[in-house]
């Protein structure tokens, strides 16, 4: 007699819990909802970004390269040296041309591999404070080399760029 009313009470008990299921589930205005009440707060806010990262981010400088009548995106930031990266302090100058950048070191092995395969032998990596690692694919001493670096990368079809590439980076230490 137990078996037969736990029989006839197990499909209520089933249609309770799939109703219940049914009501808790995230859809896609719940998502909407709380993506309006991110941006409202965050607009709310000062506008200043309190993690350490944002400072990092923030305290780059962002500048203008002058080359003949060239004017290049130019970005100043303290930098570091990646393990197999194929760059050193004595071997890095003052202007580089910046190809990729990734959160990943594994990531930007990868793309310096690919270059290196393209022909960009001398392509190397270099990290800021963050990290973010930026993929090289030249190192110059003047702004005209800079340049001429940086119309060859910009008219390669065989490189992917995406806002904000290319862009000239040139390390704090040498910007004096």
């Amino acid at each position: 007699m137990k078996n037969i009313s736990t029989m006839r009470s197990l499909p209520l008990l089933l249609a309770l819990l799939g109703m219940l299921a049914v009501g808790c589930k995230t859809n896609e205005k719940n998502y909407r909802e709380a993506y309006e009440v991110a941006v409202a707060k965050s607009r709310e806010s000062s506008g200043v970004d309190s993690t350490i990262y944002a400072r990092i981010r923030n305290s780059a400088q962002m500048s203008e390269l002058k080359a003949g009548n060239d004017s290049l995106p130019m970005r100043t930031e303290y930098i570091g040296y990646t393990e197999d990266g194929g760059a050193s302090r004595e071997t890095v100058k003052r202007y580089n041309v910046v190809v990729g950048q990734f959160k990943q070191v594994f990531n930007a092995r990868q793309m310096r591999a690919r270059l290196q395969a393209s022909g960009y032998g001398d392509a190397f990596i270099i990290h800021t404070r963050e990290p973010l690692y930026y993929v090289c694919t030249a190192t110059c001493q003047t702004p005209e080399e800079a340049a001429e670096a940086f119309r060859k990368v910009k008219d390669d079809k065989s490189i992917v760029l995406r806002e904000p590439l290319p862009f000239i980076l040139r390390p704090a230490h040498l910007a004096r």
